[in-house]
């Protein structure tokens, strides 16, 4: 649901999320940082639309508690409408993004790891009072996670109609930029699926209105991620893999990076360039640019190092030393 606007920028905040929405984002969480931002300047009592210095440094002062990503976006949302604002011919004052180094460094399973998590997976057990639970779910949903390097909300959000096992390729809609996209499975994961869907297809009980969902529980209702989180540190440490605590993962995502790196590394030693692998690898996991893609050369090179050493060999130059590092994590 859209938000209202009250200040003297309301107009302006409105025209602002159309621009980003008609260049394809789902812009959804930029809007609740835009309307505290006008619930800010209405409480001022700011009457003319200039976004001063002293405006946008009284915004970004961090406040009680906030961690530095936070405020990192939310100075980033207020400096890119400044930007638009000067565009439409308001002066305003572009502040500029304060500095931060991400401490946190996603977590790469090894291959080991990858087949001992799909056997703890394989050997859950219901409980006979939790027969509707998530388990039936969960040995198909990692194995997907792993095979395809998709979001986990973007595996939960899948339509059976789309969800191609003849021609093997599956359609992502409305994914984290608000586009579409498609992409190739293996033959071995396509028969995962089948397998699922012919214990899916006897549930007692459909909800009409998710039963299109390619991962609904036993009782009906769809798979939310909370769950799915809980069975995975389950299966973590059944299959022996120790948990750092809360911040330090493994996370449900790294299941993700850990696809990305072990791709590349297949790539590379395949022979192929990573002139080449890299935008492939880009293109298939929906990022908008091989810059969100190319931090998985550094962990790939850490757990690969004569790979990617080969591969230097032959494009020295296409992928130079990268050094101070404050990027946010992969998504």
């Amino acid at each position: 649901m859209d938000k209202f606007y009250y200040s003297v920028y309301g107009p302006f905040i409105e025209k602002f999320i159309d621009l980003k929405r008609s260049l394809g984002y789902k812009y959804i969480g930029g809007t609740g940082s835009l309307a505290r931002f006008d619930k800010f300047v209405a409480n001022r009592d700011e009457s003319e639309v200039r976004i001063s210095k002293e405006l946008a440094e009284e915004w970004g002062a961090k406040n009680p508690n906030e961690s530095d990503p936070n405020r990192y976006i939310r100075i980033e949302i207020i400096r890119q409408f400044s930007l638009f604002l000067c565009q439409l011919g308001y002066p305003s004052y572009v502040p500029k993004l304060p500095k931060f180094n991400s401490k946190y460094t996603p977590y790469i399973f090894s291959k080991e790891q990858i087949i001992n998590l799909f056997t703890a997976c394989d050997q859950l057990k219901p409980a006979v009072c939790h027969r509707k639970s998530l388990i039936f779910i969960i040995p198909t949903l990692f194995r997907l996670l792993y095979g395809t390097g998709m979001r986990t909300s973007e595996a939960l959000s899948l339509l059976s109609s789309d969800v191609n096992l003849e021609d093997n390729y599956l359609i992502l809609r409305n994914c984290k930029n608000g586009k579409d996209r498609l992409i190739p499975i293996a033959s071995s994961l396509a028969e995962v699926c089948r397998e699922y869907l012919k214990y899916r297809n006897h549930y007692a009980q459909l909800n009409p209105y998710v039963s299109d969902r390619f991962f609904i529980s036993p009782k009906g209702s769809p798979c939310i991620h909370i769950e799915v989180y809980a069975w995975f540190r389950k299966v973590l440490y059944n299959a022996g893999i120790s948990h750092g605590g809360k911040g330090h993962g493994p996370r449900l995502h790294d299941i993700r990076h850990s696809f990305s790196v072990h791709s590349l590394a297949a790539m590379a030693e395949a022979g192929m360039d990573l002139y080449y692998s890299l935008p492939v690898l880009s293109t298939y996991l929906g990022h908008q640019s091989l810059g969100a893609t190319d931090k998985y050369v550094r962990l790939t090179k850490e757990m690969y190092p004569s790979i990617i050493e080969n591969a230097n060999k032959l494009c020295p130059y296409l992928f130079p030393e990268i050094l101070n590092l404050n990027n946010n994590e992969t998504n």
